[in-house]
C-alpha cells in the first residue's frame, strides 16, 4: 500500500485492534455484566498520523477519533458494536497547497461477522475544480470470508473494497494539491 491508506480499511483495522481490546480484557467485561451492565462504552483519539498519497506524494496529517458503544448478552457474550468514527485531516501538496480531508462514518459490527458502515468515506474536493473523489453511502459486507471480505450492499455512491483503486485516489488528490 505504499503508505497509502483508506479510511474504510483504517476502520476495519481499530475494529480488529478494537476486538482484541475487549477480548484481552474480558474479565472487566465480565464484571460489568455480572454488575448487571450489558454494554461498554468507549472513546478514543488517535494521531495525529501522517500518510503519503498518489504519485505527487501529498502528504497528509489525520486525527482519528473513534467512539461507540459495545453490546453484550445475559452471559456476557459479544452481539454487536456501534461506532462512529471521524477522520480529521489535511493534505497538502508539493506546491504547498493543502485542502481538507475528512470522514465521518457510522459502523455496525455483528457476532453473525456482518458490518455496516454507513456515511462519507474519502472525498475529494478542490477549490476551482470541484469533486474529484467520493465515497459516501452504505456499505454491507460480510468479514467471515478472507479479508476484504464480501460485498453484500453497496449504494451507489460508496466504494467497496473490491472497487477501491489506491491510484485513483491519489490522482484526484494530485489534481487537488498538486
Amino acid at each position: 500500500m505504499k503508505g497509502i491508506t483508506c479510511r474504510r480499511r483504517a476502520l476495519v483495522i481499530a475494529t480488529v485492534a478494537l476486538a482484541g481490546v475487549v477480548a484481552a480484557g474480558s474479565l472487566a467485561v465480565a464484571t460489568a455484566v455480572a454488575g448487571g451492565d450489558r454494554v461498554v462504552k468507549f472513546r478514543d483519539t488517535a494521531g495525529p498520523f501522517t500518510n503519503i498519497w498518489g504519485s505527487c506524494g501529498a502528504i497528509e496529517t489525520v486525527t482519528v477519533t473513534v467512539h461507540g458503544t459495545v453490546f453484550f448478552d445475559e452471559s456476557g457474550t459479544w452481539v454487536r458494536t456501534l461506532e462512529h468514527a471521524s477522520y480529521d485531516s489535511v493534505l497538502t501538496g508539493p506546491t504547498g497547497k493543502s485542502i481538507a480531508f475528512d470522514g465521518h462514518q457510522n459502523a455496525e459490527f455483528t457476532a453473525a461477522g456482518i458490518t455496516t458502515l454507513t456515511g462519507q468515506g474519502a472525498n475529494v474536493r478542490a477549490p476551482g475544480l470541484g469533486l474529484l473523489y467520493q465515497d459516501v453511502g452504505r456499505l454491507v459486507f460480510d468479514v467471515t470470508v478472507p479479508f476484504p471480505g464480501e460485498t453484500l450492499f453497496a449504494s451507489a455512491k460508496a466504494v467497496s473494497f473490491e472497487a477501491f483503486d489506491p491510484d485513483k485516489l491519489g490522482a484526484a488528490i494530485c489534481a487537488a494539491v498538486g
